[in-house]
């Protein structure tokens, strides 16, 4: 399930412009979706910025999608947690319980949350596997609509079935997917959104 070719990653790595803006459209909502499960949307926004700046910056050696996954995930994670730190220290001591509460759940999360390159090796196995497994039109309405980005009514257009119809594959393959893919969830939460 590789979104980014080899060539596109060679060409991020050597610092070309229009390669990194392509990986940038394509990781930064599923970064941003990520992001937002544990802080504002805004700062979400924001982190997930500051992730690309320091890929940028620091130009890793990654050769391999499930390496350049594993980077971004991790230095988001790591924003999403420091985040979360500070506000706890700007809090200080105003009595938000439920804030101090909510946050120190979910920095545990994010703490036992695996961003190996090795996880996301494992996820695009799986999923290539309960790919194959779904029901051909199943699978050919998922790929469609979370894989390629189409709308559920531009799935029904080119497929020539319904929009209930498409709705009711989405149903059936997210269902699988989130039982496949249950350990995974955090970081799969932009594949298994809704999108109409």
């Amino acid at each position: 399930m590789s979104t980014l070719s080899g060539e596109i990653i060679e060409l991020v790595h050597s610092k070309q412009e229009a390669a990194f803006e392509v990986m940038f459209s394509v990781y930064y909502p599923r970064l941003v979706y990520f992001a937002k499960e544990y802080v504002p949307y805004e700062d979400a926004k924001s982190l997930v910025q500051d992730a690309f700046i320091t890929f940028w910056e620091k130009n890793p050696d990654v050769s391999t999608e499930s390496q350049l996954q594993s980077y971004l995930y991790t230095i988001v994670k790591n924003n999403c947690l420091m985040r979360l730190r500070h506000e706890k220290i700007e809090k200080g001591y105003v009595n938000e319980a439920e804030l101090r509460i909510q946050n120190q759940v979910y920095s545990s999360a994010l703490q036992q949350l695996d961003t190996s390159e090795i996880a996301f090796q494992e996820i695009e196995t799986i999923i290539e596997k309960t790919l194959s497994d779904l029901p051909p039109r199943c699978r050919e309405v998922f790929v469609l609509s979370r894989l390629e980005g189409k709308k559920n009514h531009e799935v029904a257009q080119e497929l020539n079935i319904s929009v209930k119809a498409v709705e009711a594959q989405i149903t059936k393959a997210l269902k699988v997917f989130r039982i496949e893919l249950r350990d995974f969830l955090p970081i799969l939460a932009y594949l298994l959104s809704t999108k109409l």
